[in-house]
Order: structure tokens, then sequence, then C-alpha cells
């Protein structure tokens, strides 16, 4: 499996300190992408200390976890990543996915969550040992918390503290499903929400084991009811033992809410604590990592370059990205904008917050311009392009591969292929390589 050599450097661990009153949580980040030798990103104080400090324990533990292990890995599990910290204007973000790509995590925490003395917009690798996770579970209501994120180089290096280096090989698919799963969450709409008792009823009931059965979720008069079977509006899920994170914090949550791709079949299920928000989001299955769903695929493939470089330049750390004024302020139609959108996602730029119905922007702290180029079906797509392959004929289009002509056709806003990649996944996980070297030879205008 191709991975990226990452080393994190931390000026020393992170902790949970006891002081006079409360705790001090002090989160080390990673020296790489300090705001400055003499800043740190953020100084505050937690409104809500206990729910902040299990959500950033649940984000921790996902992290550290592998839902599925191919067997050819039972004996190689990878080494733990540590979260993506986003500081903004308007709030501070913590996110990570498990070491198996299937599960993502974020919390998200508004400006009613926290006490803001120092504020340096940025985003960083947080260190999270089990230590810390341990500690995070002895924080109680109405302790007082300070948060701080970063460390102050210069003092530490005067002091002669020893700096924490760790490095660890980042899958590639763990990268590349930082930017699928933001496509996948803008393309989800709402499934149902139900108030803290009935989520905790559902939770409860969710297997402590491995459990990879389908089940159908739906809610009706407030209550979360499963099948076995489908129904209308009703929410896939495989997998549900990774829903077991959430249920120590739904007793102080005011309610759940689950969004569904009915694309991809991903799920996302968001504890709302009112000022802060712990969202999972589940792919389809278990075994199926984000990184493989190539809902990033059609627009990597025809994107301009030139427009990507004019949105990018309206990237300022803002909370909500709206469109429109995208669209009115660079002069690229809608299309376009979406495209582009897909196209700094994809390069670790934004992230989508379903809450707010939106884009923000961050930038993730990874070498994330290799990506686009080692993308299999990217790459197998463009060979098909150089090598003449593509034909464009009245029913569509075709296109000679390994010995065998396949037939691409419109099948509503889709393509159609015959190839058996497409019979066995259809549109559920991004275009095949033909409809892509399709896409590609319409969009050059040949």
């Amino acid at each position: 499996m191709t991975a990226l050599e990452h080393s994190y450097r931390y000026a020393a661990d992170s902790a949970l300190r006891d002081v006079a009153g409360g705790h001090v949580l002090s989160l080390a980040s990673d020296l790489g992408q300090a705001p400055d030798r003499a800043g740190q990103f953020l100084t505050a104080r937690a409104r809500h200390p206990m729910e902040t400090a299990r959500a950033l324990r649940a984000v921790s533990k996902i992290v550290g976890s592998r839902f599925y292990v191919p067997p050819a890995m039972l004996a190689r599990i990878l080494a733990e990543a540590d979260p993506v910290a986003t500081v903004s204007p308007g709030a501070v973000r913590f996110e990570g996915f498990s070491a198996c790509c299937s599960t993502y995590i974020r919390l998200d925490l508004d400006d009613a969550a926290l006490d803001v003395s120092e504020r340096r917009n940025g985003t960083t690798n947080v260190d999270f040992g089990p230590e810390l996770r341990g500690a995070l579970a002895t924080v109680a209501k109405g302790t007082r918390l300070d948060l701080t994120i970063g460390a102050d180089a210069v003092a530490i290096a005067m002091n002669g503290h020893e700096i924490v280096e760790k490095k660890v090989p980042l899958p590639l698919r763990w990268l590349k499903g930082f930017a699928e799963v933001q496509i996948i969450l803008a393309g989800m709409e709402p499934a149902f929400r139900v108030p803290r008792v009935a989520a905790q009823r559902f939770l409860r009931q969710c297997p402590r084991g491995k459990s990879d059965h389908l089940q159908w979720v739906s809610a009706m008069a407030g209550q979360v009811r499963l099948s076995a079977r489908e129904t209308p509006c009703a929410v896939p899920l495989r997998g549900a033992h990774r829903l077991r994170v959430l249920e120590t914090l739904a007793p102080m949550a005011e309610a759940m809410e689950v969004h569904v791709n009915r694309t991809t079949g991903a799920s996302a299920w968001t504890l709302d604590f009112g000022a802060q928000r712990l969202c999972l989001v589940l792919n389809a299955e278990p075994w199926r990592g984000f990184s493989g769903d190539g809902g990033l695929l059609s627009s990597l493939a025809v994107m301009d370059d030139a427009a990507v470089r004019v949105l990018k330049a309206q990237l300022h750390w803002q909370d909500r990205i709206d469109t429109q004024t995208l669209s009115n302020a660079t002069g690229l139609d809608s299309e376009a904008v979406r495209s582009g959108l897909a196209r700094l996602a994809a390069m670790g730029l934004i992230g989508f917050d379903l809450t707010r119905g939106g884009y923000f922007h961050r930038v993730l702290p990874f070498q994330m311009d290799r990506i686009e180029a080692l993308n299999p079906r990217l790459k197998a797509a463009r060979t098909l392009l150089d090598a003449g392959a593509v034909r464009v004929t009245g029913a569509g289009a075709e296109v000679d591969s390994d010995s065998v002509t396949h037939r691409i056709a419109r099948q509503g806003d889709d393509w159609r292929c015959t190839c058996p990649w497409y019979a066995r996944n259809g549109t559920q996980r991004g275009p095949c390589k033909h409809v892509l070297a399709v896409e590609m030879y319409m969009e050059s205008g040949q």
C-alpha cells in the first residue's frame, strides 16, 4: 500500500494539567505548522468543559481505531496518526480518520463554545496520546477547562525542552479520504433529527462487536427505528459498531441529526450540543475507505488550472464559503465554481460543514500535492486519452481498453459504461476510467 512519510515535531507531549479551580488542556501542535515562532493558534476557556473534553476524546479514539483489518495487514497495524486542528475566525475544528479510512470524525466548536483570548488562523496536527485520552475522561461538568493549541517554540528552545518527533507512514488512502469525504458531505441530504433520549436508546442498541450486516434506520414520532428491509427515506447502515463512540456523549447532547448521501450510501451522525457539534461520518461499508469513492475524479479530470488559481485566491479562512459570492467575484459560472471547489478539496484547502451548509477554508498540514498524480483511475484515463482510445459516436462514445471496446452512453445526468467495474459499482464510487477518458476528451474539444 502506498504511503507518504510524515514527521510530527512537537515541543512536548500534550497534557491535561490540574490547576487551582480546574484544568489546563495544552495541545502541542506540529512545529512545522506553527503560525509563527512567538505565538499560539488558540488560547481559550471552554464554556462547556465536560462536553468539549469528552468530544475531543472521541475524536482521538476514532483516529486511533481500525474498524476493518485486511488479512494481509493483521501483523502490520499502522501507527496512530494525530488529529488535525483548524482555528478560523468563527470556529475551532478537530478532525481525523480511522486508520482504515472508513470513518471520519469532526468536532466543531463555535464561538459560543469558547471564551477566546488569543486566536491565529491556521491548521496544524495536535498530539493526542493514550494518557491524554484517559485524562480527558476525568473532566467534570462545571470544572474550569482552559484550552491552548500550539507552543512558544523560542521559549522552549531557550529552556532546553526536548522536541518530540514521531515519523509515521501516512497511507495515501488516508490522505485521499480527507479530500474525498468533503465532497461526500456536500452531497448529503438531511434524513431525520431525534431528541436526546431517542438518540441514547438507539446508540445503546448498536453492537459492541463487529457487525457488518446491512440495516435500515428511520425515525417516526421522535423515535429511531431499525429494519432489516429498506423503507422509504430510511438511511442504510452497515458496520453499526462504529457508532458506539457516540454513546457516552449522547446524554449531554440536545439532539442527534442524521444525513445521508444517496449516491454513495455514506451517512453522517451528528450530536448537537448547541454551541458545538460532533459529527461521525460512516462510509457505506466498514471495509471500504472513503479514498476509493471517486467523487472528486470528474472535477480533477476536467478542471481548468487557471480557474482553480482564481478560486484559490478568494480563500481567506472563511467559516462558510458562498458559491454565489465566488461566482460573482471570479466571473466563473456555477458549474465551474462547483468543480473548482472539488479540486480545492482534493488539495486539502476546504472542508464541508453540514450545519452551515457550505464549505470552509482550512489547509491540511500534509503534502497533498502528490495525491492527484497518484490516483490510479485518473492516471489510467489519461493514458487512454493519450493513446487515442476514445471515439465519439452517435450514441455516446467508445473506448478501446485492454483489447476490448467499451461503450459509454448517457443515463440521466451520469454516464453508463459496459465495463465490469461499472457493472459492479455503478455510479456509487465515481466514474470508471473509461468514463473519465471520455470526459477528458470532451473537455479538450477534440
